[in-house]
């Protein structure tokens, strides 16, 4: 799933997010582009703080889609209304994304690596 998403959004930039921008942007509009960073902010947030404390396996999975999901939201949004901050918004959430990668992961899976847990063809 992270793969998934890191490669989606990356596809998207290069579809539509190489179009040039248009000349004349008004300055109040200049900012906008700049909401893409509330998403990433709370995706960083669920990472670094969340995330490792939580125990059970079920909610950190849950967690960790959200946080996938706003940190993909972010670049997302910096393609389409990022206006000149857009390839900055988009680099931001490709990072935004690549600090979700699922090492946190064996901390979860413990049980199988260790002999004690299920593995397929072992008798019950």
């Amino acid at each position: 799933m992270w793969a998934g998403s890191l490669a989606g959004l990356g596809a998207i930039y290069f579809v539509f997010g190489r179009r040039p921008l248009p000349a004349d942007l008004p300055p109040d509009q200049t900012l906008t582009g700049l909401v893409g960073l509330v998403p990433l902010f709370v995706s960083v947030i669920l990472r670094w703080l969340l995330l490792p404390r939580l125990t059970k396996e079920r909610a950190a999975f849950g967690w960790f889609i959200l946080g996938l999901a706003l940190a993909e939201a972010c670049g997302l949004l910096g393609i389409f209304i990022g206006g000149p901050y857009r390839d900055d918004i988009f680099v931001l959430g490709m990072l935004g994304l690549a600090q979700w990668v699922p090492l946190f992961v064996r901390r979860y899976c413990a049980p199988f690596t260790n002999g004690s847990g299920f593995r397929p063809g072992r008798p019950l």
